[in-house]
């Protein structure tokens, strides 16, 4: 396996002569593998020259594979730069932890949005392919990836290469759970990642700090180089690569932190050889232990974690209140109790996915309340984060044994808590566990248990199910001005739904039966204006917390538009007469419900104002043609595949006016538009561009299929002009344009398109 530096800084670049042997540049690794597998780590400023050099040296066409740890700037600020990129030549895999909200493909957008940069993501010539992964494995070629969490202040993932006999592990922007003792390391997470990094041929690993510098850096994300030599010594690693510089340390600093790791190394009687990275340095890394998987979880996967139910046991109205803010800036459902008595009274009908505990509660320790947690929900392997003084959950706790409880340190920091509670949650739901209903079929109602189930077990299993829908409610804006009577009545005949990407919740027209809440994922409204999909007009996007499908069932109406899930969706289906019901005895709700509805009617009549359909064709305008555009050719111009802009201009039709009347003149446009509407393919698009000018752009399309596409525009017009009687030959000046590249806006192809035109 072949590895050299391109970026070995942390934080922010720092160039210049003191930094000139370590290097400045911020992360990123390149790794090969014998089969030529090219892999990068991270795509920090030092992507720039390592984009150069692949251009110049590797073989073409490139297919490169982008591991990105987290999407902190010093980790992608280089994407923009990265030479391959650009080229049409290019397969760009892009692999990254899915994060809390945004896909990895809008994190990566957003720091190249025009105000930002002059290249946008999508107009890359490159083919890219985005991947969200989380713990687990899976293979590029020949090569064996591994991905763990790490303890950083977002969502991050370590990732462990193994290629034959040869294993490299890449750690970085990872903080100790716990500082280790001269008996080793006691709480689970540090136990987890020496375990992850065990028999590495190559540990590529965070050492921004000294011990005496992360006494003032704690809660930040980060490692000590006592740290990582410590857990490489424990893993039986034969090389650790001091790796992720302070930006504050000159050549000199990190030359002496590199001494202060070899004495530590040396000290221990072990065999390791310790360096500190560098750019430019090159390593040919070769191993004698054969790869074996840690696990037999696939890391390709996004678990939904929104709506998932957090029971949090803290004495502290302070604490209570801050994790309650933290838990719905994820849309997860906070389930607040003061002490250990009513945590366990509640807990089999809330069913939580995990449990925070206080290691003081006003009737007793913390940690005497997880095992009779865990019994009384009969979930051994419940997880529980424990907070508490670090000292005290080292002695008294002994936490070591529990492998699914963590610990973390008073006083917390609350995006160390965030991705802590977001690594449980995801570990949580493991095939096999309690997350499998997520693997429910697109559209398949998972429904409560009925009401008159017989036996006790049947009852308290529907009483359980309805409080669990109802906690999920109450902590919804919307709904949380019900009294716990007015949401368990809203619940009584609920039922779960899950929807995949793509598929259709409700359509246009069909009569209205059920209100939908969404409690984790996305919805696209979309109303339709005729057949081609692409002229549905987007009116709205509804997330978490927010209904859908109460408007025609308040107006006794057919559905007034489709809406589709845009990614893996959960909602609570609720029935009408319950809807109503709570409705009309809750003036908060009702109040709440008329703004949702006023907010969403502006809006809406804004953006039919933009893009509405022109009365007499029913295509879109000139503005809506040149926003689909840019959309659309976005594809074309990645893949070079090709677009072609159709201009057709309405012979004589003044005269025809003239002559026949308006009426018959307005027949005419109707033909012409049916016509082209005719001729091309729903994923195309067609245009009303002014009073007698139409326009149509064909995607992946060539100049070879030119002449079959004029071709049957005049056929179908000359058939529809025929059928509906009309007095005059209805004929049309066609210009035409082609590019293989497309421009970023259509004024250039129209251009092209008018003088070919008048050229004829």
């Amino acid at each position: 396996m072949f590895v050299r530096f391109w970026g070995t800084r942390g934080s922010i670049p720092v160039p210049g002569w003191r930094t000139a042997k370590y290097g400045g540049n911020t992360a990123c690794v390149e790794v090969r593998t014998d089969d030529g597998t090219i892999i990068v780590l991270d795509c920090g400023t030092g992507a720039r020259g390592l984009g150069d050099h692949l251009l110049r040296s590797a073989p073409q066409p490139l297919r490169v594979h982008l591991f990105i740890g987290h999407t902190h700037w010093d980790h992608i600020q280089g994407f923009p730069f990265f030479g391959p990129a650009f080229h049409p030549n290019t397969e760009l895999n892009i692999y990254a932890h899915s994060g809390f909200h945004r896909r990895m493909e809008d994190a990566m957008a957003g720091q190249m949005q025009y105000s930002y940069f002059p290249v946008r993501l999508h107009d890359l010539r490159s083919r890219i392919h985005f991947t969200e992964l989380d713990e687990g494995f899976f293979r590029i070629g020949e090569a064996l990836v591994q991905t763990q969490h790490l303890n950083h202040t977002a969502p991050t993932l370590a990732f462990r290469i193994s290629s034959h006999e040869t294993t490299l592990a890449y750690v970085t922007d990872h903080e100790p759970y716990w500082k280790p003792t001269a008996k080793g390391f006691h709480h689970p997470g540090d136990q987890r990642h020496v375990t992850f990094l065990e028999g590495a041929d190559l540990v590529i690993h965070d050492a921004q700090y000294s011990d005496e510098e992360y006494a003032g850096k704690i809660g930040w994300g980060h490692s000590t180089v006592e740290y990582a030599t410590d857990v490489a010594l424990a893993a039986g690693s034969s090389r650790l690569a001091l790796f992720h510089h302070d930006p504050a340390h000159d050549d000199a600093t990190v030359a002496r932190l590199e001494a202060i790791a070899r004495d530590r190394a040396a000290a221990s009687g072990r065999a390791l050889e310790v360096f500190a990275a560098a750019e430019a340095l090159e390593l040919h890394v070769r191993g004698s232990e054969p790869s074996v998987a840690l696990g037999n979880v696939m890391a390709i996967r996004r678990p939904p974690v929104a709506g998932k139910r957090v029971l949090v046991v803290s004495s502290s109205e302070a604490e209570i209140a801050v994790i309650g803010h933290l838990l719905a800036a994820d849309n997860l459902v906070f389930l607040p109790t003061s002490d250990k008595r009513t945590a366990l009274e509640c807990a089999p009908d809330v069913a939580p996915d995990l449990a925070i505990i206080d290691g003081r509660l006003s009737d007793g320790l913390g940690v005497e309340l997880v095992q009779p947690l865990r019994a009384r929900l009969d979930r051994p392997d419940l997880p529980i984060i424990l907070l508490a003084n670090e000292a005290t959950l080292q002695s008294d706790f002994g936490v070591s044994s529990a492998p699914d409880t963590d610990c973390l340190a008073k006083p917390f920091s609350t995006p160390m808590l965030r991705t802590r509670v977001l690594a449980w949650l995801t570990r949580a739901l493991r095939p096999g566990k309690d997350g499998a209903d997520e693997t429910i079929s697109p559209g398949i109602p998972k429904p409560a248990p009925p009401a008159t189930a017989p036996g006790a077990d049947a009852a308290r299993a529907d009483v359980g199910t309805a409080a669990g829908y109802a906690d999920t409610l109450a902590t919804m804006p919307l709904f949380r001005s019900l009294d716990r009577e007015g949401v368990l009545r809203l619940v009584s005949r609920a039922s779960e739904q899950v929807f995949t990407a793509g598929h259709v919740v409700i359509r246009q027209g069909e009569s209205a039966q059920y209100v939908f809440v969404v409690v984790s994922g996305l919805v696209r409204v979309v109303q339709s204006t005729f057949e081609s999909p692409l002229v549905g007009q987007v009116l709205a996007e509804i997330g978490y917390g927010e209904v859908f499908g109460e408007l025609s069932m308040l107006t006794d109406q057919p559905r007034t538009a489709t809406v589709i899930a845009v990614e893996h969706t959960r909602c609570l289906v609720l029935a009408p007469d319950d809807f109503m019901h709570v409705l009309q005895r809750s003036p908060d709700l009702a109040i709440g419900l008329l703004r949702i509805l006023a907010w969403r009617l502006t809006n809406a009549d804004r953006l039919l104002a933009r893009y509405a359909p022109d009365p007499l064709t029913g295509l879109p305008g000139r503005r809506a043609f040149h926003d689909q555009y840019q959309r659309l050719a976005a594809g074309p111009r990645r893949r070079q595949s090709g677009v072609i802009l159709l201009l057709l201009d309405v012979v004589h039709l003044n005269e025809i006016n003239d002559r026949f009347g308006y009426m018959v003149g307005d027949e005419v446009l109707r033909a012409v538009a049916e016509a082209l509407r005719r001729a091309i393919r729903s994923t195309d698009l067609a245009a009303r561009y002014g009073g007698d000018e139409f326009a149509a752009l064909l995607v992946d399309a060539g100049p070879a299929n030119t002449e079959v596409v004029v071709n049957r525009v005049h056929d179908k017009l000359a058939e529809l002009a025929v059928q509906r009687g009309l007095p005059v030959m209805v004929q049309c000046a066609v210009g035409v344009s082609c590019s293989q590249d497309p421009p970023a806006t259509a004024d250039e192809l129209l251009w092209e398109a008018d003088e070919d035109i008048r050229c004829k």
